[in-house]
């Protein structure tokens, strides 16, 4: 195929200059009525914004233009077949999930799965089954389950139909997933990977290897996340002799509107067609500055960066229950996510994520002590330069101890600090005999240990079952009438179905000591939660 062509774009210009009179959706005729401030955001954009019509291929049904830069989007990234999404990558997982289980079956899925797997769950009624994850009892980040752990629990539920993996995870992250595919093809068990983050991996030799090469058989990307789609916007693809291709196809069809915006489906085949022609140029350059900027901030005093790419790590399993760590490589880093931990300056991530905002610098995710920034194909030397130069004057202010540093950390309304000021404590942060500031973080945690989950209801069966609200102090020992997690990373810490036992509770009394507000809950604040009535 010719990857230098656009071919949905190129239908879109060709319809445009046709100069058709429009009785169709949608309603501002080509921006001839839309509102003026629109009309200014989206400027010569607007008038691509059209209808489903024949002319321009049905995203449900493509035969045309479309189905044309989904098959190249395929060929580029080795794919049999290949499904554009409006609805994120959220709706290409419950895609994958829908269409390889349902009620009653069994698939196996990671600790750390995004919340969309809960939705994928309930939607398609299977019951899961968690693997472990490893934990670095260092950083406070997952490392997913490793090949034993997989093996084991193949073993042990030779009913289940299929595994879901996240490769790699928020933090750059990956599972050696080589080995887990071949382990799960021999038992006939079909691999779902969630590889949201990974659009860029197959353009630079430096990356992990994208699930594809490894033989995954349906995998799901946001290709807005770091490459250069319209956000919302991502690409399932399918391989091999395992998926129905066809019952693929219908699942995607109920999870995308029948109106999809054709300027999103768009940006998808020109970002493939930047990525075709360009990809290893741009995605090098952007490994480049991921490099350059952990060096350059791995020398500013009290910053400490993440980094699996050559180094051991200490693990331990996410369910506490041995307290013997040991060492292991990590495999398949993505050094584009660079994790910039400020504990050494005793600052807790949420503080660190003030202090940067304030020099307007925002970044991915916050927890603990430390915050993640994503480096993309946006990315340039203006932009690393500037967090640099912020990171740098955030150490350099909290370590003298400046009048600005004062100011600026009495003007941050961190959570759950002081409430009042005096001379020795400002907002949690506490002066030593020199009169540097330094945070008390005795009692502060890395959070990310969820709990184990102890699965009684499946999602389905719980969602549609009878519920009531009662306080969180008499919610021991129920079952979650709701799922709940902290965006990002949108990882459940506990799921509708499941069973509330102390290590939830005590994970959300961490979180919400810490500022946290969860994702999901019909109360905020946690002082009641929706429970399945009649259960125990």
């Amino acid at each position: 195929m010719n990857q230098d062509k656009m071919p949905f774009v190129e239908a879109l210009e060709n319809y445009k200059n046709e100069h058709f009179v429009p009785f169709h959706t949608p309603g501002h005729k080509i921006g001839h009525r839309a509102p003026s401030l629109l009309t200014e955001w989206m400027g010569p954009a607007l008038p691509y914004d059209l209808g489903v019509m024949y002319a321009l291929d049905d995203l449900h049904e493509p035969e045309g233009c479309l189905k044309e830069a989904q098959d190249l989007a395929a060929e580029l990234y080795g794919a049999a077949q290949c499904w554009f999404s409006v609805n994120g990558t959220t709706g290409l997982i419950e895609a994958m999930i829908m269409s390889v289980v349902g009620p009653g079956d069994t698939i196996i899925i990671p600790r750390e799965a995004h919340r969309s797997v809960m939705s994928g769950l309930v939607l398609s009624g299977a019951k899961p089954v968690y693997l472990d994850c490893r934990f670095d009892v260092n950083w406070g980040v997952p490392l997913g389950a490793s090949v034993e752990n997989v093996v084991e629990t193949l073993e042990a539920h030779p009913e289940a139909k299929a595994i879901l993996l996240v490769y790699p995870n928020y933090y750059g992250i990956g599972v050696d997933l080589e080995r887990i595919v071949v382990e799960a093809h021999n038992r006939g068990v079909i691999v779902l990977v969630d590889e949201a983050h990974g659009p860029h991996l197959p353009f630079s030799a430096r990356l992990p290897r994208e699930a594809l090469e490894f033989g995954a058989d349906l995998v799901a990307q946001s290709t807005h996340k770091s490459v250069g789609a319209l956000t919302q916007t991502s690409m399932l693809f399918g391989q091999g002799n395992l998926i129905d291709y066809r019952r693929v196809t219908q699942m995607h069809q109920m999870l995308q509107s029948t109106s999809p915006n054709y300027i999103f489906l768009a940006s998808l085949d020109m970002a493939r067609h930047q990525l075709a022609m360009n990809g290893e140029s741009i995605v090098n350059e952007t490994v480049n500055l991921a490099l350059q900027l952990r060096r350059e901030l791995a020398e500013i005093p009290g910053i400490r960066i993440m980094d699996y790419s050559s180094n051991t790590i200490v693990i331990d399993d996410i369910n506490c229950q041995s307290t013997s760590a040991s060492s292991t490589n990590a495999a398949n880093y993505d050094v584009t996510k660079v994790l910039i931990d400020a504990r050494d300056l005793g600052l807790t991530g949420v503080e660190f994520e003030k202090l940067l905002r304030l020099e307007h610098i925002e970044v991915e995710l916050v927890q603990a002590h430390h915050v993640l920034v994503l480096i993309t194909i946006g990315d340039s030397q203006d932009s690393i330069r500037a967090l640099v130069e912020v990171v740098r004057h955030v150490s350099e202010t909290i370590l003298q101890s400046s009048e600005d540093g004062k100011e600026m950390l009495r003007s941050m309304d961190i959570p759950n600090g002081t409430s009042g000021v005096n001379e020795n404590e400002t907002f949690g942060v506490k002066q030593d005999s020199n009169s540097n500031l330094k945070h008390d973080t005795s009692s502060i945690e890395d959070t990310q240990y969820l709990p184990i989950p102890e699965v009684v209801l499946s999602p389905r069966q719980a969602l549609y079952s009878e519920r009531e609200r009662i306080a969180i102090a008499e919610s021991y020992g129920r079952i979650s009438g709701e799922t709940i997690s902290y965006y990002p990373p949108g990882i459940p810490f506990v799921g509708v179905g499941e069973r509330i036992t102390p290590d939830v509770l005590q994970y959300i009394e961490m979180k919400q000591s810490q500022g946290y507000i969860p994702n999901g809950a019909d109360d905020a604040s946690l002082e009641t939660l929706w429970v399945i009535k009649y259960l125990r």
